[in-house]
Formats: C-alpha cells, structure tokens, sequence
C-alpha cells in the first residue's frame, strides 16, 4: 500500500543541496576516458569528435574554462569568476588523456583537473591493473613521466582519486559492494562492523598515501581530491581538508558554487552524449520541482527470509512494485512493525538494541541503484526515545545512517513525540550527525516558503535552506555554544531583521543619519558577522559597494544621528 507521509529529508551522504547557496555559480564536467570506437564505447567515455565539437562550441559561445586557483580568488572575493565559467575535468588518468585529450588543450588553451587513482598508476608498464573487478593493462593508464608533461604545460592540474578507494567493499551480511569511501565495511568472518575509528582511519591512511604519492611523482602536492563515485561522508571531508586538501569533486548533476570548496558538483556525461546533450545539461536551467511520488515501506516479508535466493527474489518483487507504482521516492521503516507502538529490535547493526535482521542496507542500496528511487529512512523518534533514552537517540540514528547509507531520513510530524520539544531532539540529532554531515539543521527545511516569498518577483526568494545551513556550518566551525534560555524577564533590546532596504518615503522633516563605520569582513560584501548565504544581492542603489573597502580604525566611533549634513549625505549615496 502506498501512503503519503509528510516527512523531513536530513540530507546525509554525497547530498546536493536544495536551494542555492551563497557564491558565484559556476558549471563543471567531469569526463572520463576518450575513445573511437564506436560500437565498443564504455559507459564512461566519449568520442573524439564530440569532445572537440564540445570544446569549439565552449570556445564560441563565451565560455571561460577555469582552474582551482579561479575558484579559490573567488571564494576570498579578490577575484569574480567571469559569467560563463566552467571547470572541466577529467578522472581516472586513462590513456586517452594523454594521447586524444593533450593535443586539443593545446589547441583551446583550455586548463584542466585530472584525478589519478594511486594503485592504477603503480606496476610495470607492461603489467596489469585491477581496475574494479576486472584486469587491465597498465598500458590503459598514463605514466608518470607523460603527467609531468602534462603539469609543466600549465593546463593540467592533477588530483587525488584516492590511493585504493575507486573499488566497492562488502557492506553487509548478503554481499552487496558499495563505495569504499563511504561504508562502514563489514567482516564476514566476526559478523561485525567497522568501528568509527577503524573508518577514519582506514580513510586517512588512503588519502594521506595518494597525497605522498602524487607528491613523490610530480613535485607537487594535490590540492583536490576527486571523490570515487562522487560519494563522501562527513569524517571523509574532515580527514581530507585536515590533511590539506582544500578542495573536493563530487558527481552531482547540479551548479557548483564558489563557496562550497569541498562539495564542487559536476555533471557526468555518460553513454557517449552528443554536442547537444552537454551544451543543455550545462545551462542547468530553474525548473519546475520535481514531484515527489512516495512509497512507504515495509520489510518485515523480507527479514523473515534466509539468506539467499529467496530473500533476493522478494526484494526483486518489491522494486518491480515501485517502478509499476511510478515511484521516485522509498521510505522504509527501519524496525519491525509493533502493535503497542514499542521499539524492540531493529533492521540494521547497534549496540543500543537487538538486531532482528540485517536487511536494511541491503533493501537501501538496492532500491537506490535497481529501483532508481531516492531512500528515506523512518524510525519513530518517541518509540526510539522510550527504548533507548533521549540521549542515546542521536547515536542510534547516526548507527542507522552508517548501516544503510540512505539519502535521509523521514520524520513522521504527525507522530507524538516525547516530553522533550521536538527541537531538541532534531538539534540532538544534529549533533550526533555532525561526524557524517555538519550542519544537518540547515538541510532538514524543506523550503516550502521559498515559493510564496515576495523576494521571488524582484530577484530571487531568500534561500531560506541555504541560510541555515550557513549558519549551522558556521557555528559548528567556531564550536558555538548556545545558551539555556530561561522564561525571565530579559533587558536585551530586539531587532528586526528582514525589513524592507529602505523606507518607501523619506522623512520628511530632517535627514536620515549616516550609515555607521563599517570595516571590511574580507571575505563578503555584508557588515562583519552579518550572513549572506541565500539572501539575494540587494536592489538598495545606495548599498555598500562590495569588499573590499577601505579599513576603518579599530577605535573610530560610530557618527551620531543627524552629524553629517543633508549635501554630504547626498554625496556619499551617489
């Protein structure tokens, strides 16, 4: 049966996000190999001919290919990113870039970022490389020496793609492969799961080898890396910028943004696309939502099976069931179904309380990559707060979130929740999640508000979701600590934000004072410490010009009301 829920997605893993954030908006590309053959194309590759149609077209119609060091003087502000700019890519170190892709950068002067893996640039030239399940030649990889060419030309950029992350690694008891970078990985033989620092670790060890290795090779260290699969958590990004890295490349069909350094998004062209499929695909032009058609799910039928062919055919069935149902969405409950409404045991791996099946990563993954469908996770808040305690529900939903990878989570906001308000626990979560994805509060709003905001008619509705995610991220980065309000009387003075840029009429009898001293943040065009992200530049004529400008003394008092006269004002709006 199929049910509508009103439900909040937690954006976990490798998300894109859902409303513009602050930033220059850029587009990028990430191919893979170039091949001729035709009729034998991988899924990955593109021809000759289309790649420099692709390029002549760029080069015709105002495009500006940009590298790292673009992107990295937009984001401190000391340099925009021209109007049509785009970072192009290539990833995995195939032959081709070398031998089809060089000669036309050559051609075009057109920079690029390519991501070697560490283990396929290992060997003899006349080896071989496990290249997921499959052996290749060596031969089908560049070498070091034509990538020191390549670097000393000026267009080529090289990335880490991990040292041995490009693979799938056992993700649960039925044998499903999932990304490296992102699995909690499970032991047949100890029926266990990777710990937390046995995760971190494992991920540290890749990156940090990759890191000395291109450095070793090249001279250079890598400044990007280039997730496999475009997949990541959050202790992967942590792990990556402290290493050094100060970007990172995912694959998600969206515009990336100047200010999101660490989740660059690029459109994959797959199955050989044609000059017009990447010329449309790069406009990424606003379009009508996308209409959510949701299923929810129960896999109760499907734990009690063994494991094996039954259990496999049953799943089978349930995917078949949501592609007849036309359904984009899957939300799957979590735990078995209780008549009392009681939480007892659970489809996924805690300590916090008994397993009764591991299927749930199984159900998750396959319904995500067979089903097409986007995967949400419910659990009931108040049944996992009477069974494990209030503060142990944030760990048992992060334990849920490692399990099964699924893209959220639901909340059912018609279920009666604990005594505790339904704030705090979401900010508990939160907290919880913020190893995996930082600021989850800021990607918890649906935006639903975004559509009715007047802002929309003038320039752009205020992205509400971005704003909170800036101001999530921001205090996590700063360690913000928020204090225990109390039902007091309170002496603060209250300010409204939000209000109109100026007064629809002059007042009538005397000047408006002069705006206060401002001194350059360095970073935004707004006064220091005012967020920017989501809010639509200002149609104020009289705003403050972008930062930077020039520095005010740190003791300069701030002009009184009324100290400078009308024509001066008058002046300093010109």
């Amino acid at each position: 049966m199929v049910r509508l829920l009103l439900w909040i997605a937690v954006l976990c893993v490798a998300a894109g996000a859902q409303a513009q954030p602050s930033g220059q908006r850029f587009v990028s590309i990430a191919f893979h190999d170039v091949d001729d053959k035709v009729g034998e194309l991988e899924t990955d590759a593109v021809t000759t001919q289309v790649l420099a149609r692709f390029f002549d077209w760029l080069k015709g119609s105002g495009w500006t290919a940009i590298t790292l060091d673009d992107i990295a003087a937009a984001n401190r502000g000391t340099r925009p990113l021209p109007d049509k700019a785009i970072l192009i890519s290539f990833d995995d170190g195939y032959s081709s870039l070398y031998t089809r892709v060089f000669p036309l950068l050559k051609v075009y002067n057109f920079p690029i970022v390519s991501a070697l893996v560490g283990t396929w640039m290992e060997g003899r030239p006349d080896g071989t490389v496990l290249y997921g399940d499959r052996v290749v030649p060596r031969s089908e990889f560049i070498t070091w020496a034509q990538a020191r060419e390549m670097q000393a030309s000026g267009l080529v950029e090289f990335a880490s793609h991990s040292w041995n992350l490009h693979r799938g690694i056992l993700a649960n008891p039925q044998g499903n492969m999932t990304p490296a970078a992102i699995t909690w990985r499970y032991d047949e033989a100890t029926r266990t799961y990777e710990t937390d620092a046995q995760y971190r670790a494992r991920i540290r060890d890749d990156l940090a080898r990759s890191r000395q290795q291109i450095a070793a090779n090249l001279g250079r260290a890598p400044r990007a890396v280039v997730w496999p699969f475009g997949r990541f958590t959050g202790p992967a990004v942590e792990i990556a910028r402290g290493l050094g890295y100060g970007f990172a490349l995912t694959l998600e069909p969206e515009p990336a943004y100047t200010s999101e350094l660490y989740a660059i998004h690029r459109y994959f062209p797959a199955r050989n696309p044609t000059l017009g499929d990447l010329s449309r695909n790069l406009r990424f032009e606003p379009g009508r939502p996308t209409t959510r058609r949701v299923a929810c799910l129960s896999i109760d039928s499907l734990a009690a099976l063994p494991i094996g062919a039954a259990q496999d055919e049953a799943l089978g069935r349930m995917i078949e069931g949501l592609r007849v149902l036309g359904a984009n969405t899957a939300i799957i409950d979590a735990a078995p179904a209780a008549s009392d409404g009681k939480l007892s045991d659970l489809y996924f791996s805690t300590p916090l309380l008994p397993l009764r099946a591991d299927v749930l990563a199984r159900a998750s993954w396959q319904i995500r990559t067979r089903g097409g469908a986007d995967v949400f996770l419910r659990l009931p808040i108040a049944a996992a707060a009477a069974a494990v305690g209030e503060t142990n529900v944030p760990a048992l939903f992060a334990d849920m979130m490692r399990r099964a990878t699924p893209d959220g989570i639901a909340i059912d906001v018609a279920e009666k929740l604990p005594a505790a308000p339904a704030a705090d626990l979401v900010g508990n979560i939160r907290a919880a999640r913020a190893r995996l994805d930082p600021a989850t509060l800021g990607r918890i709003c649906p935006h639903p508000c975004e559509s009715g905001c007047n802002r929309a008619g003038k320039d752009g509705a205020v992205a509400i979701n971005a704003l909170e995610r800036f101001l999530g991220d921001w205090g996590l980065q700063h360690r913000l600590q928020l204090p225990t309000l109390d039902a007091g009387e309170r002496g603060e003075s209250i300010g409204v934000i939000g209000a109109a840029p100026r007064p629809s009429r002059a007042p009538p009898a005397r000047c408006r004072p002069a705006p206060p001293a401002r001194r350059c943040c360095g970073r935004c065009s707004a006064r220091p410490g005012a967020a920017t992200a989501g809010i639509p530049a200002p149609r104020d004529p009289r705003s403050a010009p972008p930062c930077p400008v020039r520095p005010v003394p740190a003791r300069a008092s701030r002009p009184r009301s009324g100290s400078r006269p009308c024509a001066a004002r008058r002046d300093a709006a010109r």
